[in-house]
């Protein structure tokens, strides 16, 4: 981190924090947008810019998020600062045995009208739009790239098939969701679950993340326990979207580690056996 982003940090913090003594870092694994560690003698804070603010509130008020410490604008640019949480990732055997909690926790979050109300007035609220516009940017991003097997027959046979099925999904109401719902952004701080990386936020299908979280960690045979405890039918119509937006995200994930010159096989893996409507080839449960 140069200096002077360094500086600007410690000025910031010195807006809400007057002389207190601040130790500033970058956290260890990677993040979307600009983000920086902040520790001082009684606080350890994280610092995120180019946030949805009122968002992030919100969901520190509703407890899925971490506590939110101060915000603003700099330069242009919007920041939030929230106590940094440690705690430890949850593991399969974790989520077999708190699907009640995991529906509970999921939940307050989907079903919160103030949040959604703040996310409409930024984004789309039709469904078909939604998942159009998200897969036209999908296909620019895949046309654009180029890596061993991304362009394999077998590849874009898939992402032809994940096209046609989107005109097939139902879905009566789009709900905030977290886009990138996978272990590393959550936190187990004692029993109490928390989510972080919320910057993506957005209106979207509940198998968006909810879904996935399923298909990566959870047995197909338990997925009943959840869908109960949430008030759903698992039908073949909710069936058919928790495979889709696994199959999705899994490709993006894909595009992301080749934009990243990353080995993005795995993925593409998972992406193949999602469209087929398999178990996750990598999950632990098996």
């Amino acid at each position: 981190m140069d200096s002077m982003n360094k500086d600007k940090v410690r000025l910031i913090l010195q807006q809400h924090f007057p002389q207190t003594k601040w130790n500033i870092s970058l956290p260890d694994d990677g993040q979307h947008k600009a983000s920086y560690i902040a520790q001082s003698d009684e606080l350890q804070v994280f610092i995120k810019f180019d946030v949805p603010i009122e968002a992030i509130q919100r969901l520190s008020e509703i407890q899925v998020a971490p506590p939110f410490v101060a915000s603003g604008l700099y330069e242009g640019s919007s920041y939030v600062v929230q106590e940094y949480i440690t705690g430890r990732y949850p593991d399969c055997r974790w989520f077999a045995n708190h699907l009640p909690y995991l529906n509970e926790f999921i939940r307050c979050y989907h079903s919160d009208h103030q949040l959604a109300s703040l996310l409409a007035q930024t984004m789309t609220t039709h469904y078909a739009e939604h998942v159009a516009l998200d897969l036209a940017a999908l296909e620019t991003q895949f046309r654009s790239l180029n890596a061993d097997g991304l362009h394999a027959p077998e590849i874009v046979s898939a992402f032809d098939k994940l096209k046609n099925q989107a005109h097939t999904l139902r879905c009566n109401k789009m709900i905030p969701v977290h886009p990138d719902p996978n272990t590393k952004n959550l936190r187990l701080v004692d029993t109490r679950l928390l989510m972080v990386d919320w910057d993506n936020l957005q209106l979207s299908d509940p198998m968006r993340d909810a879904g996935l979280l399923l298909w990566w960690y959870v047995s197909p045979k338990q997925w009943p326990i959840f869908f109960q405890a949430y008030g759903l039918v698992l039908d073949e119509n909710l069936v058919n979207r928790i495979y889709w937006w696994a199959a999705r995200s899994s490709f993006a994930i894909a595009l992301w580690h080749v934009e990243h010159e990353f080995d993005c096989t795995d993925f593409l893996q998972d992406f193949i056996a999602a469209m087929n409507k398999l178990n996750n080839p990598r999950a632990a449960f098996q």
